[in-house]
């Protein structure tokens, strides 16, 4: 197999030399046709759907090859599984639906398989095809609306046997997993497949540690150190090396080997255990097999093709490959009067920052992913890459704020507040510091699934002495919303849009901090709504006053503080009360915020809070994932029909006739 040569992410090997060689012979070959079987399905995916994480396949198909053909012990299955429908999330009255059953019966003989990075789920769900445990239907509900095939694949995704979405918390897991079997006396391990860029994370130290002190010899780790992250390469985002060294300081057996060579992947995987959990450290080539690939350095990470002349040139070297699959060709885009404009963020950082010195960027390896990337390219001084490390990232920008700096924390909204609640109250917020944290994907914006979705951030952050929460609903809110959190003497968490972003409002009145948007008058009724949710009441607003409603609609974009008595006194003096809708648990959020202030003054009227009910939610898109939940404008107009006790028989195709389709369905889906 081909170690990359002089290319980006070439390969090398320490193996030590005492290892017991291993024969060519059929297995190999079976090995080498399912690592080229995972490419090629990898690729095909990808230029079926325009998308896909096709480096990762390229740098980690040997290692996936060898565990499901040789290194795994599992069940064998009579026939490929099909992956069923969603079944729901975990509750009460559901247990958790895990995706073990791929891998085959727990037995105590038996391994468990642990993926990590779980943005490598396509990779797995290919080997699983190739190895005949997974119907290769299955691959056709990839990232589909109710499929438990998602794209951060879940605990309920086909192989996955726990969540571990987002990054760092797998190792954790296996190695609690490890212990419990131990303790069991089982004498099955705990196989555990993960990324370089996840050890930049603390808690996968603080896991290493743990598990060589409680002496975990069932632990099996295989590392893909291809070197590069969604960033760029891994030694620009955050250096590792000598990465090997580090793990052996904490007590682990380590190896390092071609990530390629079938021959040393079987050769450490096979050696005895040890009283101390064993990392094969797999050095590979993110564009093994693949030269197509190259063009793109150093971002690698996810591959959306940028025009039509780009991915025929991949469906070319499909054809190469003697995969020829005709590509599936996008349907055209609704036609919609709404006015939709592109990164308003990233622009209007790089223009706005010229003039303000003292503010640094800081990223958590999702520079572009959350629109810096313009403004570390123009001031890369004033540019910060801390790595997956969001909790020093936050303490660390505490720091630069006690000094007179004015840090922007930009990345994914979950990773700001769930991974570091503790760091932002005793490192921010106490010392009311004026550090600005804008977290992207708020709610169900993103496909990604319960790790990736911010549904009980409003809750978390408004709880926390001196914060100051705000949520831009458009375009022109999106981009003036920096401002606005810089004038705000402390500490601010804003939930903000990215990518294409629709205009709903009047340019002549830009938001304002502590002030609402009033989008219509009425006695009947007081609608009340925040974020991406204020399309959707625009909508039905229109649509009903089309039927007679008189309704009185408010954009709320200053979550915390909120202290707007004349919505309360207007409340109080409606016919039938007030109603919420927010991209977010209904505990917590908006509709908390409102039902609060009208118990303060006992605004005696009925409130219905709209909104993401007492449950996680999972991976899909953002206009399926509304309607599941009740967060779109039919499910507010029937929310409206109950609270006043009147029908208006309104379709979709009403709302149509005074509004838009949704805007985002003239934009791109989002992605990660």
């Amino acid at each position: 197999m081909k170690d990359g040569g002089n290319s980006p992410g070439a390969v090398k090997s320490s193996v030590k030399t005492d290892a017991v060689p291993v024969e060519y012979d059929s297995w190999k070959k079976e090995a080498e046709a399912v690592a080229a079987g995972i490419r090629r399905r990898v690729l095909a995916h990808t230029i079926a759907h325009n998308g896909g994480y096709l480096s990762q396949a390229c740098s980690s198909a040997e290692i996936f090859a060898a565990l499901y053909t040789r290194l795994l012990r599992l069940k064998p299955l009579d026939k490929p599984l099909l992956p069923a429908a969603f079944p729901g999330v975990p509750g009460p009255e559901r247990p958790a639906l895990t995706g073990a059953a791929f891998n085959g019966a727990d037995d105590p003989e038996l391994d468990n398989f642990i993926l990590s990075p779980a943005q490598y789920a396509l990779v797995l769900y290919a080997a699983l095809v190739e190895t005949g445990r997974m119907d290769e239907k299955g691959m056709e509900d990839y990232n589909k609306d109710g499929s438990t095939v998602e794209m951060i694949g879940a605990e309920h995704s086909p192989g996955m046997e726990v969540t571990t979405g987002s990054l760092g918390q797998g190792i954790s897991q296996a190695a609690g997993i490890a212990l419990a079997r131990r303790i069991r006396q089982e004498s099955g391990r705990v196989v555990m497949f993960m990324s370089d860029g996840e050890c930049e994370s603390g808690q996968f130290w603080e896991a290493v540690q743990a598990a060589s002190f409680h002496k975990l010899g069932n632990l099996l780790i295989f590392v893909d150190m291809n070197g590069f992250q969604c960033d760029g390469k891994r030694d620009t985002v955050m250096e590792i090396e000598p990465f090997d060294k580090r793990l052996e300081s904490f007590g682990a057996r380590v190896w390092r080997i071609c990530g390629h060579d079938l021959n040393e992947i079987i050769r450490v995987g096979e050696l005895p255990p040890v009283e101390t959990p064993t990392f094969i450290l797999c050095d590979t080539d993110p564009c093994c097999d693949m030269p197509v690939l190259k063009q793109r350095y150093p971002k690698y990470h996810y591959v959306r093709f940028v025009n039509s002349g780009e991915k025929t040139e991949y469906q070319k070297f499909l054809n190469a490959l003697n995969e020829k699959k005709e590509a599936e060709t996008e349907g055209g885009a609704a036609e919609v009067s709404l006015e939709i404009r592109s990164k308003v963020h990233a622009k209007n950082l790089v223009k706005w920052a010229l003039a303000h010195p003292e503010v640094y960027v800081l990223s958590a390896d999702l520079t572009s992913s959350v629109e810096a990337d313009g403004f570390r390219d123009a001031y890369p001084a004033n540019f910060l890459s801390m790595g997956i490390a969001e909790q020093n990232m936050l303490s660390f920008a505490g720091g630069m704020a006690r000094k007179g700096l004015v840090p922007l924390i930009h990345t994914f909204a979950v990773f700001i507040y769930r991974r570091s609640f503790d760091q932002i109250a005793m490192s921010i917020a106490y010392p009311n510091l004026p550090v600005k944290m804008f977290g992207f994907l708020p709610g169900i914006l993103t496909p990604g699934g319960a790790t990736h979705q911010a549904i009980e951030d409003i809750a978390l952050m408004r709880a926390l002495p001196n914060m100051t929460v705000l949520e831009p609903g458009d375009a022109l809110e999106a981009e003036a919303v920096l401002e606005i959190a810089y004038r705000i003497p402390g500490p601010v968490y804003v939930r903000q849009l990215r990518g294409e972003v629709p205009v709903l409002f009047d340019g002549s009145e830009p938001i304002q901090f502590g002030k609402y948007r009033k989008l219509g008058s009425g006695k009947d009724l007081v609608l009340i709504t925040s974020g991406i949710c204020t399309e959707e009441g625009l909508r039905a607003a229109i649509a009903l006053r089309a039927k007679g409603l008189a309704i009185s609609h408010y954009h709320i974009s200053t979550l915390k503080p909120f202290d707007h008595p004349d919505i309360v006194e207007e409340i109080a003096g409606s016919r039938f009360g007030a109603v919420t809708l927010e991209n977010h648990s209904t505990i917590g959020g908006l509709g908390s915020i409102v039902a609060e202030a009208m118990a303060e003054v006992g605004a005696g009227k009925p409130l219905r809070r709209l909104g993401i009910p007492d449950t996680f939610v999972h991976g899909a898109s953002r206009r399926y994932l509304m309607k599941e939940y009740g967060l779109d404008a039919m499910a507010l107009i029937a929310a409206i029909e109950k609270l006043s006790g009147q029908r208006f028989s309104i379709v979709e195709d009403d709302l149509r006739k005074g509004f838009t389709p949704a805007a985002l369905s003239a934009a791109k889906a989002e992605a990660l």
